[in-house]
């Protein structure tokens, strides 16, 4: 049964995308030919989805013009994604022990969450000035910590202060020190929250290495990309660099589910 409700939800997400494009198709055409309009929207200058999927071809790979070069989407996509995973790896071996700390011991509770309440309500748009002036390099890292780091903390502390006092009580009545009920109770009880902390993290992060390779004009990056292909009007292109960025951010979701679902039997 589990099989057959999975494929037949697989059916239905295709259906919806295929929908999707089709109302899209019909839209833009009908526009161009001034059979249907919205206001304040230039619905004829959209590219169609068969344009930007031709554009998307058409920009996969490196090309060659003369003694210069292009890069393609794939080369765009690993540099971001390389940052992304650079900046959550960082927020993930800081945000961890932070969390399991503030939400265990009071008094580091009382140390660090003011600042963790202050900082954490700082959009990651806003510390691109300061990483710009900062970092000679590293600075969309940096971004990507920000947005990351965050999230995991948070839900580390909430995952943390679930754990069944009882069963920290019963560690300590065998004798367990604090560092084995924190390694043997506590980590394993907060582990789907780290989990789910990491998947609200990489989310942010993905969007915030986006925005950030659009202001730090980094030389390769799909930030960079899509804000490149508006400036030369190949709007084609452009459409096809925001579609990947949608993809790839389903992608890792769904693949940190699916880990949260190997490793974890309570897991979603």
């Amino acid at each position: 049964m589990k099989i057959q409700t999975g494929k037949k939800g697989l059916i239905i997400n295709l259906l919806s995308l295929i929908v999707f494009a089709l109302l899209w198709q019909l839209l833009v055409i009908l526009a161009r030919k001034d059979s249907f309009n919205i206001p304040f929207i230039r619905l004829r200058d959209i590219p169609t989805p068969v344009e930007t999927w031709i554009a998307l071809a058409g920009s996969m790979f490196i090309q060659i013009h003369g003694p210069g070069f292009t890069y393609g989407i794939i080369n765009h996509v690993y540099a971001s994604l390389q940052r992304v995973i650079e900046g959550g790896i960082i927020a993930f071996i800081i945000g961890v022990p932070v969390g399991i700390g503030v939400g265990y011991s009071k008094l580091l509770r009382n140390l660090f969450n003011p600042l963790i309440e202050i900082v954490r309500n700082m959009p990651p748009m806003a510390w691109i000035p300061l990483s710009i002036f900062i970092f000679v390099s590293g600075g969309s890292i940096f971004i990507v910590f920000i947005g990351v780091v965050f999230p995991i903390i948070l839900n580390t502390v909430q995952g943390v202060k679930s754990t069944d006092s009882r069963l920290i009580d019963a560690a300590r009545t065998l004798g367990a020190s604090e560092s084995m009920i924190v390694k043997k109770v506590i980590i394993p009880s907060a582990f789907p929250s780290i989990m789910t902390g990491l998947r609200i993290g990489l989310g942010v992060g993905w969007m915030a290495i986006v925005a950030a390779e659009m202001v730090i004009r980094s030389p390769v990056g799909l930030g960079y990309f899509i804000w490149n292909m508006g400036d030369l009007g190949r709007y084609s292109e452009m459409v096809a660099g925001m579609i990947v960025i949608g993809v790839i951010g389903y992608i890792m979701n769904i693949s940190i589910l699916l880990l949260q679902r190997r490793f974890i039997k309570w897991g979603d």
